[in-house]
């Protein structure tokens, strides 16, 4: 068991009441009653939220499967990971598998569901210009414009492969690296003041998980427990919900209790190609 599993596996889970507001406006809802899949494009605190998020929309559909959640997570691959160019390795560890295992008539993993439309990108700008991440301070402005031009590449490289609707949710709260990662959100506004018609506003998931810290994570403090990935799932239903999201919907998911640490081990096993 690696050690990231064994923290995981120690964490004490604190499950609460549903999050009054995750910082996210949005109105329009995406779950009209049609068909569709939504792309998870993230790294490593992507491994069991969209299962939860799975089971939200399961529910709102009236226990139908209407909307499928499809997982292209990769553990450690911020966004420059997923902007390589196609001869990089980079670009073969993220972006070639999630187009194997989801795109096109002979997709690995996909099964019924249809290719996905939308991408919900939990994502970060660690490695960006820096390990740390662009933005040394709210007032880099060429940090932040690095930033936006990063998340603007993966958004315009998802457009080119067929996603007509991007959504950008930031990184969760990292204590031991701050203030960049809290920082990452200025870049995504000036993103999305650049006025793209496809790149649109994901949940704000570092304000909570901040208000939250350390009992929304593990014992190293830095990665989600299953409180603090209830409330990345939470973020996003609210998120492709809009206006039509259901309280009800929202308190069953954080009233379920989730192996989280078998729950990661079986998506990375479902993506290991042999």
């Amino acid at each position: 068991m690696s050690n990231l599993f064994r923290r995981l596996a120690m964490a004490v889970l604190v499950v609460g009441p549903a999050l009054a507001s995750t910082g996210c406006a949005t109105t329009h809802t995406l779950l009209d009653g049609r068909e569709k899949s939504f792309v998870i494009v993230g790294y490593s605190t992507s491994f069991a939220w969209p299962d939860m998020l799975q089971d939200m929309l399961d529910d709102h559909a009236g226990g139908k499967r209407k909307y499928y959640v499809l997982n292209a997570t990769i553990g450690g691959a911020a966004v420059e990971r997923w902007i390589g160019e196609p001869d990089s390795d980079t670009y073969k560890r993220t972006m070639m598998p999630m187009l194997r295992d989801y795109w096109g008539d002979d997709a690995r993993l996909r099964g019924d569901a249809p290719q996905p439309k939308i991408a919900l990108c939990q994502q970060s700008l660690q490695f960006t210009r820096t390990q740390r991440g662009p933005i040394a301070s709210a007032d880099d402005r060429k940090g932040i414009e690095i930033g936006a031009d990063a998340l603007e590449k993966l958004a315009v490289r998802l457009h080119e492969h067929g996603i007509d609707r991007v959504y950008y949710g930031m990184h969760i709260y990292k204590q031991p690296i701050e203030p960049e990662v809290g920082n990452e959100r200025l870049a995504l506004d000036v993103l999305l003041s650049r006025g793209h018609n496809f790149i649109f506003q994901g949940p704000d998931v570092w304000t909570p998980t901040r208000n939250e810290h350390p009992g929304a994570f593990t014992q190293d403090r830095v990665h989600p427990n299953e409180r603090g990935m209830k409330i990345m799932a939470e973020g996003w239903y609210r998120t492709v919900a809009g206006a039509d999201a259901r309280e009800d919907v929202v308190q069953k998911m954080h009233a379920h209790s989730y192996d989280v640490v078998n729950m990661m081990h079986a998506y990375m096993e479902s993506r290991r190609v042999e």
